[in-house]
């Protein structure tokens, strides 16, 4: 997997932060905090990529049956009932 630069602004909060983190010797430079800041946040989405690749995956299957892949006849109102949320 090769590195490519990126450039992007920053805000001055969100700069004085990385800045913060290398001056603490946290990072040794911006680039490796960004780097790390910006795994620790891929990381925190990973369950809404997994989600969207399901639906694309029932779309998909939807596309090549004609019609929906899963029925769920008053799964979901049984379900939010038995929470009392419906």
């Amino acid at each position: 997997m090769g590195k490519q630069v990126v450039s992007l602004r920053l805000n001055d909060d969100i700069l004085s932060f990385v800045n913060l983190l290398v001056k603490l010797g946290i990072y040794n430079s911006r680039s490796e905090a960004l780097r790390d800041l910006i795994k620790a946040g891929i990381r925190s989405f990973e369950n809404i990529a997994k989600i969207a690749k399901a639906v694309e995956k029932l779309f998909d299957l939807e596309k090549e049956e004609g019609d929906i892949p899963i029925r769920l006849n008053g799964a979901l109102k049984q379900l939010l009932e038995e929470r009392n949320r419906f």
